[in-house]
C-alpha cells in the first residue's frame, strides 16, 4: 500500500509537468474588448505596472496573470490602433481570482493618448467556496489590537478560552495551522505557533474557518496564512513607538494605583527597497522590541531562603510562631513579558520569468507566568524562555504567462526551556522541604520553583507545487511536499537528597541538589524522527454562472517510534513477568518494543460558487480532513516507567496513534447590500472522530486485571466531538467618512472530553468516565464583534467592541447543597455557564506631514471601561469572587500564618487585564 502511495505521489510531482506557491498570491483576470462594437481584441498587452508580470488577450480577447502577491495595483492595457488604458485600484487577494475587464477605445475616436479609471472594488468574492476573512496592512495598523494574533479573535467562527487558546469552529487549539509566505510555522509538538510575525511585516492575513483546499494538510479546524511584505523599487521605512501603562482604580490589582508611563514599551521598524548595483534585488527588513512588566504584581516579602527582606517588622511568640507582620510594599513583577523579533527578506528578480526569494523569521520571548502561591516570595518564580526561526528559500519559475511553479526549501526551529536558575545544581535552589510547608490558602513564605524543562523541534521541509490555466475553465495545481522532524525533550525537577556533613566537628544536616534516575518515573528524556510526506492535485474550474474548487490529498506519516511488545509488563527496568525477570537488562531491550505502523490518509475537498444575482453568491463545501495527533501525544513519558506504588499511572504516549478526522460541511451566502455593504451567511456543522483521549486502565502482569495492583494509561483515538452554528458578518469597507465590520457566531460544541489527559483524572479519582456528550471547555454560544471606524486620510477614530457569552464549568457539591438542587444533575460535567464578558478598546490618531515625513499620532486604550471580566471561576461559586464559608474553609487558620484565608481567595489573576492606555506615534517614508 505504502508504496502503491508513494509511487502516485511521485507521479504527479515528476510527470505532470506543471503547481503554485500554497495560499500566497493570487491572480488576474478578463476580457478585454472594443468599446465600440464589442468585439474581442487579440493580442492586447495587460501588465501590472512597475512590474514584469503580464500577458497577452486570446483569440477570445481572454487574458490571465497568475502569481500576483496580494496588494493593490494598477493595471496598464495597451494595442495597436487602441488607446492605452490604466486601471488603478486593482486590489488582489490571496488565492482568489480579481476579474478586471477592459474596454478599449480605438486611436481614432479617442480624444487623449492614455485613458486613466479607478477599478470597482470589489465587495463579494465570487469565487470564493468556502469561509475566510481577511485583514490586509491597513486594517490591521487602524484597528486597536496589540499583535497580529489579536486581530484572529475578531473573525466569525472563532473564540477564545480562558488560557487565551485560539479556537475555530468548535475544535482544539492544536487543529489550527499556522502559515507564513507559504511555509507552516506550526510546532508540531503541540501545534501552536512557533514564530510571531510583527504587525508591520504583514501585506495580508487570511483566516480560513470553513472547508479548506487540498494544498493544505494538517489541520482539521482553520488556517491561518499570513503573507508577509516585499521590498519593491523605491526606498521605504518606517518607525513606531509606544509607551504605555495600566491606569485602573480597582483595588483587587496590587502596585496599579500608580501610573508608570514606561511600564510597557514598544518599539518597532521596518526597512525596503532596492538593493544598490544590483539590477532585481530588493530587501525587505523589519524588527520589534516590546517590554511589559504586566498587570499581576508580587509583594517581596521574604528571601527565597525564608528571610524576611530589610524593612519587614514580624513579631514571634517563644515558640518561633509568627504572630505579626508588617509587610510593607516591594512590588515585583510576575508576569512580565519581553520580546525580539524580526524579519529579513531579499527578493531577486533575474529575469521576467525567474524569481527568488531568501527570507528569515525569528522571535524571542522572555516570560513569567503568575503563580499566585508565590505572592510574598515572587523570586522563587520560574522563567520561560520561548524562541522560534525559520528561514526559507523560494524559487519560481514562469512557464510563459499560464503556468508556473515554485521550489520552497525551509528548516524551522522552536526551543522552549523553562527554570529558574539553568544550573540544576546552582546553590541559590532552596532544597529543604520544610521550608514549603504551608496552610491551606496560605502564601509560601520560601522556596524556588525546582522544574527543570528544555525541548526543541527542528523541521527541514522541502515543497513543491505547480499551477497551470490549462484552459480558461481549468486552474489546475499540485503539488508535494516533505517534511523531516526532530524532537528533544527533557523534563525532570531537581530533587532534593538529604545528606550530612561535618561543621566544626558537629554532624549536621542539610540538603544538595540532584537529578532523578533517569530509569525512572520522574526524568523523561527523548529523542524522535518523524517523517511526514504528502501529494495534493486541485481543480479550480470557473465558469461563468459558478466557480467549482475540487481536490484531494495524500498524507503519509511515519512517527519512528516504538510501542510494547507485552503492554501487560510495561517497564523494561523494572519487569513484573517472571519469565523477564532474570533477562538482562540488553536481552529484555531486545523483545520489549515493536516498531509503530505508518499511516496513510486520503483527504478529499468539495467546494462551489453559485452567483444567484450579480450581487449574491451562494457557496457549499464538504471536506474531509485529517490530522495526526500534537506529537507530545506520540511521545509523553517515554520508556512506559510505571513504578511499583502507585495505583493508577500515566498517561504515557502512544506512537501508533492514528489520524484524527473531521467531516465538515458549510452552506453560506454572500449579499452585497448597496454599493458597499456586503453581508454573508454561512451555516456549519462538523463531525470529529478519533480524538485523542486517555485509554481505559491496562493491568500490569495480569491481562484480565482481576489481581493487577498497578495500571496505567495511554492515549489512544478514542474521543468524539461535533460543533454545528451560524456566522453572520456584515461589513463596509473604509470608504467616505465610515466604516464597519460586525461579527456574530452562534455555535454548539461538544464532545466527550476536552482535553486528551481529562479521562486521567477522573480514573484516579474513582469517577465515572464520560459517558455522555457534554459542553466543550470554549463552548461559547454566542460571540459579537463589533469594529467602528469614523475619520479622514488625516484623523480617525476606530472603536472595537467584543462580547462573548459565558463560557461552561463544572460545579462543586457546595453550590449544589446551598441551592437545594440534586447533586447529580447540578455536577454534570460542564453544566453551568459564568458570567459573560465584554470589552470596549479605543484608538485615535492624528495625521502630519513633516519635512516630507508622514507622521501620525495616536492613541490607544484597551478595556476602555476598566470592566472586570471574569476569565477562571471557584466552581463553588460560578464567579472569580467567593466568600470563605462559600468554598466551605470556615475555621481554617491558626496561629503563624502569614495571610488569612481571605486574603488568599482574592484572586487578581481570575479577571482579565484592567484598562490601559498607550501613546505613541508612526513615523513612515
Amino acid at each position: 500500500m505504502m508504496r502503491t502511495v508513494m509511487a502516485i505521489a511521485l507521479t504527479i510531482v515528476v510527470f505532470i509537468p506543471v503547481a503554485a506557491d500554497a495560499g500566497t498570491t493570487g491572480k488576474i483576470a478578463g476580457e478585454v474588448r472594443d468599446a465600440q462594437t464589442g468585439e474581442a481584441l487579440i493580442g492586447v498587452s495587460v501588465v501590472v505596472e512597475g512590474t514584469s508580470m503580464g500577458a497577452a488577450t486570446n483569440i477570445d480577447g481572454y487574458y490571465v496573470i497568475l502569481n500576483v502577491p496580494p496588494g493593490t495595483y494598477n493595471l496598464v492595457a495597451s494595442g495597436v490602433g487602441y488607446t492605452k488604458k490604466t486601471i488603478t485600484g486593482v486590489q488582489v487577494s490571496i488565492d482568489l481570482t480579481t476579474s478586471v475587464d477592459v474596454k478599449l477605445a480605438s486611436t481614432v475616436v479617442a480624444m487623449g493618448e492614455e485613458v486613466v479609471v479607478t477599478a470597482e472594488r470589489r465587495v463579494i468574492n465570487k469565487d470564493l467556496t468556502s469561509s475566510e476573512a481577511r485583514v490586509d496592512a491597513a486594517e490591521i495598523k487602524s484597528i486597536p489590537v496589540r499583535e497580529v494574533g489579536e486581530v484572529l479573535s475578531l473573525q466569525a467562527g472563532i473564540t477564545v478560552d480562558r488560557g487565551g487558546g485560539v479556537h475555530i469552529r468548535g475544535g482544539r487549539t492544536s487543529e489550527v495551522a499556522y502559515w507564513v509566505d507559504g511555509v507552516s510555522v506550526s510546532d508540531v509538538y503541540d501545534g501552536s505557533q512557533a514564530v510571531r510575525v510583527d504587525n508591520n511585516a504583514v501585506q495580508e492575513l487570511q483566516v480560513i474557518s470553513g472547508t479548506f483546499n487540498a494544498e493544505y494538510g494538517q489541520a482539521m479546524s482553520g488556517i491561518v496564512n499570513i503573507v508577509t511584505k516585499d521590498g519593491d523599487q523605491k526606498f521605504r521605512g518606517s518607525l513606531s513607538a509606544y509607551a504605555g501603562d495600566y491606569v485602573t482604580t480597582d483595588p483587587i490589582y496590587y502596585n496599579l494605583k500608580k501610573v508608570t508611563p514606561l511600564d510597557t514599551k514598544d518599539l518597532e521598524a521596518s526597512l525596503s527597497g532596492p538593493v544598490p548595483e544590483i539590477d532585481g534585488l530588493t530587501f525587505y527588513t523589519s524588527g520589534r522590541m516590546l517590554k511589559s512588566n504586566g498587570w499581576l504584581f508580587g509583594n517581596k516579602v521574604f528571601n527565597t531562603n525564608g528571610i524576611p527582606i530589610p524593612g519587614v517588622d514580624s513579631i514571634k511568640d517563644a515558640a518561633g510562631n509568627l504572630l505579626f507582620m508588617r509587610r510593607g510594599d516591594n512590588p515585583v513583577p510576575m508576569n512580565s513579558r519581553s520580546r525580539y523579533s524580526g524579519q529579513a527578506k531579499l527578493t531577486y528578480a533575474l529575469s521576467g520569468s525567474t524569481k527568488l526569494a531568501l527570507s528569515g523569521l525569528f522571535s524571542r520571548i522572555d516570560y513569567q507566568d503568575y503563580d499566585h502561591a508565590r505572592f510574598l516570595v515572587p523570586d522563587g518564580n520560574v522563567n520561560k524562555y520561548d524562541r522560534g526561526y525559520n528561514l526559507s528559500a523560494l524559487w519560481t519559475q514562469s512557464l510563459g504567462s499560464t503556468a508556473f511553479f515554485t521550489l520552497n526549501l525551509s528548516y524551522f526551529l522552536k526551543t522552549f526551556r523553562e527554570y529558574l536558575y539553568e544550573d540544576p545544581f546552582d546553590p541559590r535552589y532552596v532544597l529543604d522541604p520544610a521550608l514549603t510547608n504551608t496552610g491551606i490558602d496560605e502564601w509560601l513564605r520560601a522556596g524556588t520553583n525546582l522544574h527543570q524543562f528544555k525541548r526543541f523541534t527542528e523541521s527541514r521541509v522541502a515543497k513543491f507545487d505547480y499551477t497551470d490555466q490549462v484552459s480558461r475553465l481549468h486552474q489546475i495545481k499540485v503539488g508535494a511536499e516533505a517534511k523531516l522532524h526532530r524532537l528533544y525533550l527533557e523534563d525532570y525537577s531537581v530533587t532534593p537528597f538529604a545528606d550530612t556533613m561535618r561543621v566544626n566537628g558537629v554532624l549536621t544536616n542539610f540538603y544538595r541538589a540532584s537529578i532523578p534516575p533517569h530509569d525512572g518515573p520522574l526524568y523523561q528524556e527523548y529523542t524522535e524522527t518523524p517523517i511526514e510526506v504528502s501529494a495534493y492535485a486541485q481543480d479550480k474550474l470557473e465558469y461563468e454562472h459558478m466557480i467549482v474548487n475540487i481536490g484531494v490529498r495524500v498524507d503519509y506519516f511515519n512517527s519512528n517510534g516504538y510501542v510494547l511488545a507485552d503492554p501487560q509488563d510495561p517497564n523494561v527496568y523494572l519487569p513484573q513477568k517472571d519469565e523477564n525477570k532474570n533477562l538482562s537488562l540488553t536481552e529484555r531491550m531486545a523483545k520489549w518494543y515493536k516498531k509503530a505502523d505508518p499511516k496513510v490518509s486520503v483527504s478529499p475537498r468539495f467546494g462551489i460558487s453559485y452567483p444567484i444575482t450579480d450581487r449574491g453568491v451562494l457557496h457549499f463545501s464538504y471536506g474531509h480532513f485529517l490530522q495526526i495527533p500534537s506529537f507530545l501525544n506520540l511521545y509523553q513519558n517515554p520508556g512506559f516507567k510505571v513504578n511499583a506504588v502507585d495505583p493508577i499511572q500515566g498517561v504515557f504516549g502512544n506512537a501508533n496513534l492514528n489520524p484524527q478526522k473531521t467531516i465538515m460541511y458549510e452552506l453560506g451566502l454572500q449579499q452585497q447590500i448597496g454599493e458597499s455593504i456586503n453581508l454573508d451567511v454561512t451555516g456549519f456543522y462538523r463531525d470529529t472522530r478519533d480524538w485523542v483521549a486517555t485509554s481505559a486502565k491496562i493491568p500490569v502482569r495480569d491481562a484480565t486485571g482481576l489481581t493487577a495492583t498497578q495500571f496505567y494509561t495511554i492515549f489512544v483515538n478514542k474521543d468524539y466531538a461535533n460543533s454545528r452554528g451560524v456566522t453572520i458578518t456584515i461589513s463596509r469597507k473604509p470608504t467616505g467618512l465610515f466604516s464597519f465590520n460586525f461579527s456574530y457566531t452562534f455555535q454548539t460544541a461538544e464532545g466527550n472530553n476536552s482535553n486528551p489527559d481529562e479521562e486521567q483524572g477522573a480514573l484516579t479519582s474513582n469517577r465515572e468516565p464520560s459517558k455522555a456528550l457534554a459542553p466543550l471547555d470554549w463552548d461559547q454560544t454566542h460571540t459579537a464583534n463589533l469594529t467602528l471606524g469614523i475619520g479622514e486620510a488625516d484623523w480617525g477614530a476606530f472603536l472595537l467592541a467584543r462580547y462573548g457569552s459565558g463560557l461552561p464549568y463544572t460545579p462543586v457539591i457546595n453550590q449544589a447543597e446551598g441551592r437545594g438542587e440534586d447533586a447529580a444533575r447540578v455536577l454534570q460535567k460542564n453544566s453551568r455557564r459564568q458570567p459573560a464578558t465584554y470589552t470596549v478598546d479605543l484608538r485615535l490618531f492624528k495625521n502630519f506631514s513633516l519635512a516630507g515625513l508622514d507622521l501620525s499620532v495616536f492613541v490607544k486604550v484597551f478595556n476602555l471601561f476598566d470592566r472586570r471580566n471574569e476569565v477562571s471561576i471557584y466552581g463553588q461559586t460560578g464567579r472569580a469572587s467567593a466568600t470563605v464559608s462559600q468554598l466551605g474553609l470556615e475555621g481554617v487558620g491558626g496561629a503563624g500564618r502569614v495571610n488569612t484565608v481571605g486574603d488568599y481567595i482574592v484572586r487578581p489573576d481570575f479577571y482579565s487585564e484592567p484598562r490601559e492606555i498607550q501613546v505613541g506615534f508612526d513615523l513612515n517614508f
